[in-house]
């Protein structure tokens, strides 16, 4: 399955709720799983980003259905990049 790199902010309507962020990540990965999207890692960073999430996902649609749903309840905002192993990236290269 493609891998899917999101980073993610609060927003200041996310930062006021932060208390109710256990169950807003069980939501999250209730809703990606009911895409077929695999929550791999989930991390909590400092700096630019406060989350950094790695899914598998079937396709691109499902990680743009997933990224909707979750941008309409405005709690954060995320930017998401297509990811590739290192060891896929190697056999790309090889057949170039």
């Amino acid at each position: 399955m493609p891998h899917f790199i999101r980073l993610v902010r609060f927003t200041q309507t996310g930062a006021k709720d932060l208390k109710q962020f256990p169950a807003r990540r069980a939501e999250f990965i209730k809703s990606a799983k009911k895409l077929g999207i695999r929550v791999v890692g989930e991390y909590v960073t400092t700096g630019r980003y406060d989350i950094v999430t790695i899914l598998d996902a079937p396709d691109l649609n499902s990680v743009l259905k997933l990224t909707t749903t979750v941008a309409a309840q405005g709690r954060t905002t995320s930017e998401t990049m297509s990811a590739v192993t290192a060891d896929q990236f190697s056999k790309i290269v090889k057949s170039a």
